[in-house]
Parts: structure tokens; C-alpha cells; sequence
């Protein structure tokens, strides 16, 4: 079942048994009921197979879309990642109804990796919400870095009635571009911070699609 849905074997079950006990046994309103509210499940915890565009290039490399989302925002030459002085920053928004899968932007290793507890921020909040001192936010940092030593900052930052997101994998775990490492419930919103020799290829708006959309390149990576 882990093919197709997000969702624990056993709990897919158990909705399945749910389902064809409420055909067999149940009125046709509690029918109807019961149906919906299964396959919404099911929908909503979908998972399916990414197309994958090969992240090397001849001059660099690139780094294609984590997930299903809009681009919100764009700021470029941000101060606000420790590790870099200066990098780039997009901000995607996660739909309760999108896929919730989180694939990896590009080949490399996870060298940071840290959860952290605070205040949930609804995916569509002013853009000064997420701006706010990160001690403040229930987040989780997600440091990547590539074959080539670039790093880059994937931060999940927690829905008001999401969760924060399952990652599979911890520090010191390689995967291949667009391996699925975990999923996002019930949505969020991801702040990703790239390097200053990178172009950002995205707009504002722009719906991105993981193993697909390139969100950047990287250049002169040596």
C-alpha cells in the first residue's frame, strides 16, 4: 500500500473494512456518508509517481521542486540563514489537497536535520509572518547537500491545523533526485534557501510540480 498512499498499511485497512461494512450493513445516507469520507481520505493521502528530470548540467546543477505547491513569494540577496551570509529565498505554499509528498531536490546528503516546537502559521498568512525570529515557529530545517558541495536549506514551517512533516530519512543519509523522503500532513508552507551563485528560475504564483519544475540553478559549481 505504501505504492499508492501515504497513509499506514493497517490504517488503509481498516478504512477499506469500514467501507465495505457500511455497503453491506448500513442504510444508503450512512453509504453515501461513509464513501466520501473514505476516498477523501484516500485522496487526500495519495501518492504517486514523480517524472524525474536529471539534475546534472554540463556547467552546474540544478535544483528542481520538493513538492506540490505555489510560489508566494521571491526575496533575493536575504541574510537570514547562518550557514550562508547571503542566499535566496522562495517561499511555497502547500495545499491541504495537494500530493504531500517531500522528494529530493537534487542528489546529495542530509547534513542537517532538526525539528523544532513554536507557533503554527496558516499557509495563507501575510508574508511578515514568516519573517518573524525562527525561535517563534514550529519549523523543521532540512540542510541538503549536493554532489557538488552546495547547501541548501529546505524549512518546513507548520500549518495552524497541519502537522509537522515525517521524514524518513536523518544526518548523515544520501538519496538520489526526486527519491520521496517523507510526506507533508495535511500541508504547510517551505521556505527554501539558495546559495547566491544560483538563478531562480520560478515566478511568483507559479505552481511547481517535484522531479519537474527547476526552482534554481547553480552556477559556477565546481
Amino acid at each position: 500500500m505504501r505504492r499508492f498512499s501515504f497513509l499506514p498499511t493497517e490504517l488503509v485497512y481498516g478504512f477499506l473494512i469500514l467501507w465495505f461494512y457500511a455497503l453491506w450493513n448500513w442504510s444508503f445516507g450512512y453509504k453515501v456518508l461513509t464513501s466520501v469520507l473514505v476516498f477523501a481520505i484516500f485522496y487526500a493521502f495519495r501518492k504517486i509517481s514523480i517524472p524525474y528530470r536529471d539534475t546534472l548540467k554540463n556547467n552546474g546543477e540544478i535544483f528542481l521542486s520538493p513538492i506540490h505547491g505555489v510560489v508566494e513569494s521571491i526575496r533575493r540577496d536575504t541574510s537570514v540563514w547562518d550557514e550562508v551570509p547571503v542566499a535566496h529565498e522562495v517561499r511555497i505554499s502547500i495545499s491541504g489537497w495537494a500530493e504531500k509528498g517531500l522528494y529530493l531536490p537534487t542528489a546529495g546528503e542530509v547534513s542537517y536535520l532538526k525539528a523544532n516546537r513554536g507557533k503554527k502559521i496558516p499557509r495563507g498568512a501575510d508574508s511578515q509572518e514568516f519573517y518573524r525570529p525562527m525561535v517563534e515557529l514550529s519549523h523543521t530545517d532540512f540542510i541538503l547537500t549536493s554532489k557538488n558541495q552546495t547547501k541548501s536549506l529546505m524549512r518546513f514551517i507548520d500549518c495552524t491545523y497541519g502537522q509537522r512533516p515525517t521524514i524518513w530519512l536523518k544526518s548523515g543519509d544520501r538519496g538520489r533526485g526526486a527519491a520521496c523522503f517523507g510526506f507533508y500532513p495535511f500541508g504547510g508552507t517551505l521556505i527554501i534557501y539558495l546559495p547566491q551563485n544560483s538563478d531562480i528560475l520560478v515566478f511568483e504564483k507559479e505552481r511547481v510540480v517535484p522531479g519537474q519544475t527547476v526552482i534554481a540553478a547553480f552556477k559556477d559549481v565546481k
